[in-house]
């Protein structure tokens, strides 16, 4: 039976929406935006527990997307100093995230980690950032668009937790192993022009790349 051009515009009219729909699932793998996921159900949202302890650790925020995939913002955070040292935003599968970056880093010193809300993830990221501001010190550049999975009425929760900053009272900088003498330098002159000489207290190690000096 040979079908009417109505019916045929029917079938056309139905397989688009099927599309429509599909499209509206699937989050759009390209964007480098993290504030249209902002709306799906939180996955997890982790913290080294000895967090406060080493001083500098990651914070991941994760939600679950209709397909499968994973929305994850993740920022190295210095709670003793420096803030937020580095931020990025990801959508990759959720193997990808389970079995890749959660495994690597708990392989790290055998590291575990602990889970929060997203209130308490959101109280953290925005205490941090203002206590590293008052010292001097601006969050990573990819901070603004990676917080912004934080960005849904869950993050606006109560979070009874009270984050201390500081080690002791004080803010206290360790180098990393990627920083120049010359960035070393330009911190601890930052840490001085805010807290005084004896404001502050500094471990410094290696950098990358260093050796000791047998003399």
């Amino acid at each position: 039976m040979a079908i009417s051009e109505q019916q045929r515009q029917k079938k056309l009219a139905k397989k688009k929406q099927k599309r429509a729909a599909a499209v509206k699932k699937s989050p759009v793998m390209s964007t480098s935006k993290a504030k249209p996921y902002a709306g799906f159900p939180i996955y997890e949202c982790l913290i080294p527990t000895n967090l406060f302890i080493d001083g500098i650790g990651e914070l991941v925020v994760t939600r679950r997307l209709p397909n499968g995939y994973i929305a994850m913002s993740a920022f190295v955070i210095d709670v003793f100093c420096l803030g937020v040292k580095d931020a990025m935003f990801r959508v990759l599968p959720e193997g990808d995230y389970v079995q890749g970056i959660r495994a690597r880093m708990s392989e790290v010193n055998g590291r575990s980690f602990e889970a929060l809300t997203p209130g308490c993830a959101k109280k953290l990221l925005d205490g941090l950032v203002d206590y590293a501001k008052g010292l001097g010190f601006a969050p990573h550049a990819d901070y603004n668009n990676a917080k912004d999975l934080l960005a849904a009425p869950d993050a606006d929760e109560a979070c009874p937790v009270q984050y201390v900053y500081g080690k002791d009272g004080k803010p206290f900088y360790m180098n990393g192993p990627y920083e120049s003498p010359a960035a070393i330098q330009r911190i601890i002159r930052t840490l001085t022009e805010s807290c005084g000489e004896d404001g502050f207290d500094t471990l410094i190690g290696l950098s990358e790349g260093d050796e000791y000096d047998d003399d």
